[in-house]
């Protein structure tokens, strides 16, 4: 009996897995990135939404765990919300459009996890940290080191040590701040 056809599918569903882990991972370091980098308190919308609760996020990391998953997640759950209908309306839904929006609804719970005290973090979040599935507190605490300006993806520690050693992110701001006109924001210091 040949056993290559199923091994070749659970090895294609396992690179499946992984690249679309490692898809949102990387969306949602995208979106931390523009949120971290550009606009002020007084921005208008974004300003008061996002940049506020940012800059204080990086003045006092541990400030945002006091919110609900409610106050954390609605605008990330909206957004997955339109991706899977958007897929469903154009008959394009799979499990990894589904995976997709489920770690992007939860990206900020995520990152939230990783400043939680390890007694307060759930036993499966603490267990998919262990096997490296996701960030720990050690990984995400790079993030708030020194300028708060690398270590932008908050889901799985893969992504961040690549884009870091490359200057994936000096790279997007040299190529945006003469479209955009906006220099990098700095936070307020501890």
């Amino acid at each position: 009996m040949n056993n290559e056809p199923q091994f070749m599918q659970v090895m294609s569903f396992l690179l499946e897995l992984v690249l679309t882990i490692l898809a949102i991972d990387f969306i949602s370091g995208l979106i931390h990135w523009a949120e971290d980098t550009f606009g002020s308190a007084t921005t208008p919308i974004y300003g008061k939404w996002i940049v506020e609760p940012n800059t204080l996020h990086h003045a006092h990391p541990s400030a945002f765990i006091s919110k609900n998953w409610w106050q954390s997640s609605w605008d990330l759950t909206l957004v997955s919300g339109i991706i899977v209908f958007v897929s469903y309306l154009n008959d394009m839904l799979t499990w990894h459009v589904v995976l997709f929006a489920f770690l992007g609804a939860n990206a900020n719970q995520l990152h939230k996890y990783a400043h939680m005290p390890t007694a307060q973090v759930p036993l499966l979040v603490k267990f998919f940290q262990y096997i490296g599935l996701l960030q720990k507190a050690k990984h995400h605490a790079l993030h708030h080191q020194g300028q708060k300006n690398n270590a932008y993806c908050v889901i799985t520690p893969y992504l961040n040590p690549i884009l870091d050693a490359i200057g994936f992110w000096r790279l997007l701001e040299k190529i945006t701040v003469p479209i955009f006109g906006a220099p990098r924001r700095e936070d307020l210091k501890k």
